[in-house]
């Protein structure tokens, strides 16, 4: 690179400088090791509590499931969690939701979902590929053979809590 002005030399030393103090801007507290709304993250902490999760997990599959986007769709999977109506509808009568969009009562059919897959199953990595329809979900979870999915929530759960604690 040729600078031919003083005034093109400084100009360029000054956006170096911004760019090296914006990498060592900390963000603040909340939200910022997730891309997911405050908002979400609040519902994730609420409702971990009420069922015993912790939310960091509720966190990670909302990324992984919907990057966070509360209209989100796939096939028959809808919202931040992506639940399917049609294999959830009696867990939606029994928690009283009547919009799978809303925010909300979508993390609390997951969460309610995922307390069902641990009781059954006894094993998280197991609950996670049973909860993401993984063929041979659990052959392979008795071989502890997890699939990428269930061992990148597991990943992604725990860097949340190490970053939580600080």
């Amino acid at each position: 690179m040729q600078f031919k002005k003083k005034k093109e030399w400084v100009c360029f030393i000054c956006l170096i400088a911004v760019f090296c103090l914006m990498a060592q801007i900390k963000p603040k507290a909340g939200n910022a090791d997730t891309f997911i709304s405050q908002e979400y993250v609040a519902y994730c902490e609420e409702i971990g509590r009420q069922y015993g999760i912790c939310p960091e997990l509720l966190e990670a599959i909302m990324e992984s499931e919907s990057s966070g986007n509360p209209r989100a769709r796939n096939g028959n999977c809808k919202g931040l969690m992506q639940i399917n109506e049609v294999y959830h509808k009696k867990r939606m009568q029994k928690l009283g939701v009547t919009d799978i969009y809303n925010e909300r009562s979508n993390i609390l059919l997951a969460a309610d979902y995922l307390v069902e897959l641990f009781a059954e199953h006894g094993d998280l990595g197991t609950a996670l590929m049973v909860y993401n329809g993984s063929k041979n979900a659990l052959s392979r979870g008795e071989q502890a053979d997890y699939t990428k999915y269930a061992e990148t929530i597991m990943k992604r759960s725990e860097q949340l809590e190490r970053l939580h604690q600080k």
